[in-house]
């Protein structure tokens, strides 16, 4: 089998077939187009229209209306936050009460981040953990009773 050899039109026939237009137009086709090309348009841009009446502007209105009273009514009100002695005079008592009511287990809770990092004082724990001066006194006492004997 020969290689094709490859076809130059200007070497071609003006009879021969790939010399010849593909296609055919009616006569004074491209003359009227732009005529009708304009007609057409003007045609389209004359189907939509919009006619705004005083019942559309109404509802309009009482559509922004009833969003604006829904965002007004829906709108979260900020909470203001609550004072450094909003709840000093609540015991621990009542808050260990509060805390068993809600069935939260100690996951729970252990899952809570503290409130303040702050490092607790000798007094605040003594008020914790309930231990009067002289208890702790008399167990230091023995302690060192203790440590002498040894």
């Amino acid at each position: 089998m020969e290689p094709k050899k490859p076809i130059r039109i200007d070497e071609l026939t003006n009879e021969h077939p790939l010399r010849q237009l593909p296609f055919t137009v009616p006569e004074g086709y491209f003359d009227a187009l732009p005529s009708r090309v304009q007609a057409e348009t003007l045609k389209r841009s004359h189907r939509f229209s919009i006619n705004w009446t005083w019942q559309r502007t109404a509802a309009s209105l009482a559509g922004a209306g009833l969003v604006a009273v829904l965002v007004w009514v829906t709108y979260p009100q900020k909470q203001e936050s609550l004072g450094p002695d909003a709840l000093s005079d609540v015991s621990n008592r009542a808050i260990v009460e509060y805390l068993n009511d809600q069935a939260l287990s100690t996951e729970d809770l252990a899952d809570v981040a503290p409130a303040n990092l702050v490092i607790p004082t000798e007094s605040t724990l003594l008020d914790f953990l309930e231990v009067s001066p002289q208890a702790i006194e008399a167990e230091l006492e023995a302690q060192g009773a203790r440590k002498k004997a040894i």
